[in-house]
C-alpha cells in the first residue's frame, strides 16, 4: 500500500465525519466561533486517531468482536441525535440555540460514532505493508479539515434555509446511521 492509497483510506474514513459537522453546522443559526470549530474539529481528528491506531495495536484479535456491535452503537447513537435535532427544528424557540449538538457529551458520542469504522480499518491495515505514521497522519489531518469545512459549509445552510436545515441535518444523521447498520450486517 502506497501513500497515494493511504489519502484514498484516510478520504474515505473522514466522509462521515464530514456528514456529521455539516448536520451540526445547520443548527447554528448564528455565526460560529472559530475556537469552537477548532475544539470539535480537534476532538474528531483525535478521536480518528485513537480509534485508528487501537485498531492497529490491537490486530485482527478484536475484530470479530467488535465489528459484531460497532454498526449497531453507531446506527443507535445517529439515530437518536438525529430525532433529537429533527424534535428541536420543530420547536417555538427558533431563535435560541438549544440543539442537542452543541452539546460536549454529544460531540464525544459523535466522535466515537464516527470513529468507530477508523477501529477496524486499522486492524485490518495492521497486516498489510502500509505504512502506519503516514496513514494515521494523513486520516487525523483529513479529519480535521473535513470537521473545519464541515462547519462552515452547515453554518452557511443553516443561516440561509433556517430551521429546515436542522430538521434536514437530523435526517442526514439518520441515514448516516441506517447505511452503517446496513453495511454492518451486510446488506449495503
Amino acid at each position: 500500500m502506497n501513500i497515494f492509497s493511504s489519502l484514498l483510506v484516510a478520504v474515505g474514513l473522514s466522509m462521515d465525519n464530514w456528514a456529521v459537522t455539516i448536520a451540526s453546522g445547520c443548527s447554528h443559526h448564528q455565526a460560529i466561533a472559530r475556537s469552537y470549530i477548532f475544539k470539535v474539529s480537534s476532538l474528531f481528528a483525535l478521536a480518528h486517531l485513537v480509534m485508528f491506531s487501537v485498531g492497529w495495536l490491537c490486530g485482527a484479535g478484536l475484530g470479530k468482536y467488535i465489528g459484531a456491535v460497532d454498526h449497531w452503537v453507531a446506527f443507535f447513537i445517529l439515530i437518536f441525535i438525529g430525532a433529537r435535532m429533527i424534535k428541536e427544528s420543530r420547536g417555538a424557540e427558533a431563535e435560541k440555540e438549544v440543539c442537542t449538538l452543541h452539546s460536549f457529551k454529544v460531540l464525544c458520542a459523535l466522535s466515537v460514532a464516527t470513529s468507530l469504522d477508523a477501529l477496524l480499518v486499522g486492524m485490518g491495515l495492521a497486516f498489510t505493508a502500509a505504512p502506519f505514521g503516514a496513514t494515521v497522519a494523513m486520516l487525523t489531518v483529513c479529519v480535521f479539515v473535513t470537521s473545519w469545512t464541515g462547519f462552515y459549509v452547515g453554518a452557511f445552510l443553516g443561516r440561509k434555509f433556517g430551521k429546515i436545515m436542522e430538521g434536514l441535518g437530523g435526517a442526514v444523521l439518520m441515514l448516516i446511521g441506517l447505511k452503517l447498520l446496513l453495511e454492518g450486517v451486510g446488506i449495503w
